[in-house]
């Protein structure tokens, strides 16, 4: 029967929660220590066409990207969603990013399904054609399941499931008879006591309990209430036949009980009994049952002091066994789909670049594919195909197909007309002789005879790295930076993630030193090139790359002729006390806390160092960060403001998070970023006159005033 046929046959059923949410977001000849930089070969550089206008901080605004790509079970149709951000320039209304569904077929066929006023998301399959989704945008999106049939170019989406409340997660599986899908009870309704003053935020009210309900379809009249749950549920899937369940879950919804206190189990998906748990003792990722429900792979941390589930581990359910398939030593497995009953495809990450293995679950390993001139950000498949998201230097997100990621969709064939800077991979020896990879983006022109001015670029975790991809956002000014004159070092410190956990633990309890000696080693290699003027660099980075860039400002001021820190962390002991993952923290990246070593956590804060800052500072921040605490920012400005020694400037963002999410708030973090190093970099005068605070020609143009 199907999924229409399901639905037109039974009464409309109403129910409480859930939903399973997959948002599937020229130096060729440089060597130092006989390490050779690699060139790029993606694309071809842009050629220096004198008509081609440079890539500005305006053009993000067109810039479209593929998010999620999601298999059909037969592999007929490829699922994805393209995603841009609303273009306030030209009069579109202010917001996050909004998003289209298309569908991609093997005759090449490639059409819109759901348009951005659908907003879907969190994709499931009921059968070849028929597939599930969460709106952001419909009429009760967040508390109804959409199903629609996307074999057919008219199909409209309808309701599955209405709820009472928001949903979770959901997961159910082709052919199978059962759908499940997690609740939250809701809270208690308090009196409002805005009124009389009495309006509070108490921080540790319990957790409502979760459950994870089952629908029948053979009975749509009855619904079965699982598994109650004391915890926090975090995934959940169904084995193929419907007969059992996976969950993670974590005592509680902190991050730090999230990353660090997460267990799978599971149980039988009739009768709600616990089967078995997992005995994962690191981070744990996605999980997924074998095609037979024999087994249950899981991306984890082999252990608790991992930085990241970067592993493919396979339970045994009948055995109860756990068994790690790969160690990551040198590079980090990130996705995995399973191509039959007993081997996964899995996409792995090796430093800037990217690359897919098979291998069974007695650990044999077959098809080591590399990817040339490409990267593979994710993917989706089963035994009949795959697909996933790719990038290159000069191409943004785009959908690819089969083994060799055949690229499917041109989303932006207008970066055809823009002058794009030449991308490179670089490799050095750090003072320690520890080689480091980064990637370095110059413009397309002729350089300078003192070189060109730098923007060291350090991105955040620093579980995170640089791939030799597409790279240009708001605040990650890439291309654009390239446009306006400067080169962009991207480097991948030690810490970061791609080459496995010894390489990113290299940095535990000594981020300064570790890392920025790194970074300092990459510009000091760059100079030493005749590349880039040292007299004329600038540092910016977010979260992480904020903590490096005010690090830049106040310890290593001598290097940098500007700074632009967002979110920082700036102090170290107060920003413990302050952040949502104080545990992890210590855990992954300094052994100790702060009151069993002060002195460490003092010494390796930015403003510990403050009075020695020479650097002019420009300092972003949401209002509104859970992760990184404004708290940060706000000591920063008054202690460099309080020294007087180099201009400074703090601007916060209300209702911001950690990341900003705003198209107008962006816009205004990329523009004031550029003209702080416009200002201080390009000229290399560290005591020029601070830009104005305001942006008036900018919010006049996008209010439309003259």
């Amino acid at each position: 029967m199907s999924l229409t046929s399901r639905i037109e046959a039974r009464p409309a059923l109403q129910f409480g929660k859930n939903v399973r949410e997959r948002l599937l977001t020229g130096l060729c000849a440089l060597c130092l220590s006989g390490v050779a930089a690699v060139p790029a070969v993606a694309q071809p550089a842009p050629s220096g066409d004198p008509e081609r206008a440079p890539f500005t901080i305006e053009d993000l605004f067109d810039v479209s990207s593929v998010g999620t790509v999601s298999v059909a079970p037969d592999a007929a149709h490829t699922v994805y969603t393209r995603w841009r951000r609303p273009n306030i320039i030209r009069g579109e209304q202010d917001g996050g990013a909004v998003s289209e569904t298309r569908v991609w077929m093997r005759d090449g066929t490639n059409r819109l399904v759901l348009d951005e006023r659908v907003g879907a998301y969190s994709f499931d399959w009921m059968s070849d054609n028929e597939l599930t989704f969460r709106s952001g945008r419909l009429e009760d999106g967040g508390s109804t399941i959409f199903g629609i049939d996307v074999s057919a170019p008219q199909s409209e989406p309808f309701p599955l499931f209405n709820s009472d409340s928001a949903i979770d997660m959901y997961d159910t599986s082709p052919g199978a008879s059962a759908l499940f899908y997690s609740t939250t009870a809701p809270e208690t309704e308090e009196p409002d006591g805005a009124e009389t003053g009495f309006l509070v935020n108490v921080t540790d009210r319990p957790v409502p309990p979760s459950h994870v309900v089952r629908v029948d379809f053979e009975r749509p009249d009855v619904t079965e209430s699982v598994l109650p749950i004391e915890g926090y549920i975090s995934d959940l899937v169904a084995s193929p036949d419907g007969r059992r369940l996976a969950v993670s879950l974590s005592p509680s919804p902190s991050s730090d009980d999230y990353m660090l206190n997460s267990l799978t189990i599971i149980f039988d998906g009739e009768a709600g009994a616990q089967i078995a748990t997992v005995p994962t003792t690191g981070k744990i990722g996605d999980i997924a049952f074998s095609p037979d429900g024999r087994y249950l792979a899981l991306m984890a941390s082999p252990a608790r002091s991992d930085s990241a589930p970067h592993a493919i581990a396979v339970f045994d359910v009948q055995a109860e066994t756990l068994r790690f398939l790969t160690d990551g030593d040198d590079a980090d497995e990130v996705d995995f789909f399973w191509s039959a009953d007993d081997e996964l495809t899995v996409l792995q990450h090796r430093g800037t670049q990217s690359g897919l293995f098979n291998i069974t679950v007695e650990g044999n390993r077959s098809g080591e594919t590399s990817h040339s001139g490409f990267v593979v950000h994710r993917f989706d498949g089963n035994g009949h195909g795959i697909a996933g998201v790719i990038s290159a230097p000069h191409h943004a997100h785009e959908l690819a197909t089969g083994r060799d990621m055949s690229r499917r969709t041109e989303g932006n064939p207008w970066l055809s007309d823009r002058q794009l800077g030449n991308q490179d991979v670089v490799r050095y020896r750090a003072r320690d002789g520890v080689e480091i990879e980064g990637v370095l983006v110059t413009p397309d022109g002729v350089r300078p005879e003192t070189g060109w001015p730098l923007i060291v670029l350090v991105h955040g975790g620093p579980e995170s790295h640089y791939f030799n991809a597409w790279a240009t956002d708001f605040d990650r000014p890439v291309q654009f930076g390239a446009g306006r004159g400067y080169a962009v070092f991207l480097p991948n410190y030690r810490g970061s993630t791609g080459r496995g956990e010894a390489f990113a633990a290299l940095d535990r309890a000594d981020a300064p030193a570790a890392e920025f000696n790194d970074i300092l080693d990459g510009v000091d290699f760059l100079a030493a090139s005749g590349l880039i003027d040292p007299s004329r660099v600038g540092i910016t980075g977010q979260s992480h790359g904020g903590y490096a860039a005010a690090w830049g400002a106040t310890a290593q001021t001598g290097h940098f002729a500007a700074a632009v820190a967002a979110a920082p962390v700036t102090d170290l002991v107060s920003s413990h006390g302050t952040t949502d993952i104080p545990e992890e923290t210590v855990v992954n990246h300094y052994g100790v806390a702060p009151e069993e070593d002060w002195e460490l956590y003092l010494n390796q804060s930015p403003v510990f160092h403050a009075a020695q800052s020479r650097t002019p500072t420009l300092i972003l921040h949401g209002e509104s960060d859970s992760r990184v605490n404004v708290g940060q920012s706000l000591e920063l400005y008054g202690y460099l403001r309080r020294v007087g020694q180099s201009p400074v400037r703090l601007v916060t963002y209300p209702e911001q998070g950690h990341r900003l999410s705003r198209s107008a708030v962006r816009y205004d973090y990329a523009l004031r970023m550029m003209r702080w190093f416009d200002t201080f970099v390009l000229p290399g005068d560290r005591n020029a006159p601070l830009p104005s605070p305001d942006l008036e020609d900018i919010q006049n143009l996008v209010a439309g005033r003259d």
